[in-house]
């Protein structure tokens, strides 16, 4: 199954994207930041919080499209983003894709990218 993605909130600054999957998806995309309003043909964003429910005993990774090393991996129910030491994850390039072990039942993740540069 395809992950299901929602734009709950956008606007000049931000967006707000509410997604929901199974276990053993593999990159599947989350923010497809040429598709936000006012996108040049290359904007940047960040993941600036992530709210998020995994249900069972796996890992959600969310990560940028060309950078790996710049990821964040969730389990259980919390949030990211928000805390001290935890701050805006950047990359030089634009999409934000997810991928899911096989031991996730199932995942809720609602999560704010800033628009960094890129945008009218």
């Amino acid at each position: 199954m395809a992950i299901s993605a929602t734009k709950v909130i956008e606007d000049s600054f931000k967006a707000i994207i509410k997604s929901e999957g199974v276990g053993g998806e593999s990159e599947q995309v989350l923010v497809d930041s040429f598709n936000l309003d006012g996108a040049s043909s290359q904007p940047k964003v960040s993941i600036a919080n992530l709210y998020y429910e995994v249900l069972g005993s796996g890992d959600v990774t969310i990560f940028f499209k060309n950078d790996e090393e710049k990821k964040v991996v969730i389990r259980g129910r919390g949030n990211y983003g928000l805390k001290p030491g935890e701050s805006k994850i950047k990359d030089p390039t634009g999409d934000i894709l997810l991928t899911s072990d096989s031991n996730v039942i199932a995942y809720n993740v609602i999560i704010e990218t800033h628009k960094e540069l890129g945008f009218n």
